[in-house]
């Protein structure tokens, strides 16, 4: 399965703007990145105060100071149009993602 890296022209194509979102710090996002070989997206530190934008998604597991590992996709008016959890240990797949975002352009 490719990662969200590997297909990010196409998620370009489909006018979409991936971003990566966590509480972890930057640096945790910098040593995460190159442990890829590093990412072309922006990585955002979702950090102080942990987990603020996490909470408004409904994604933050306060009790284990992580968010669950979440999909989140929304259009340019700022709607939420498509969301997804695939549990702190979970997957995604780019591919069905790009198809999400392809499908919300289009319509």
């Amino acid at each position: 399965m490719p990662g969200i890296q590997s297909i990010l022209d196409e998620f370009k194509a489909a006018d979409t703007q991936v971003l990566g979102v966590s509480v972890d710090s930057r640096f945790c996002h910098e040593n995460w990145a190159n442990s890829l070989a590093g990412v072309s997206f922006p990585l955002l530190a979702d950090f102080h105060p942990k987990g603020a934008t996490a909470q408004n998604y409904g994604v933050y597991l306060a009790d284990k100071g992580i968010t669950d590992r979440a999909t989140v996709i929304v259009d340019k008016q700022g709607i939420v149009r498509y969301a997804v959890s695939v549990t702190p240990a979970g997957q995604r797949d780019p591919k069905d993602l790009l198809q999400q975002c392809q499908k919300i352009n289009a319509g």
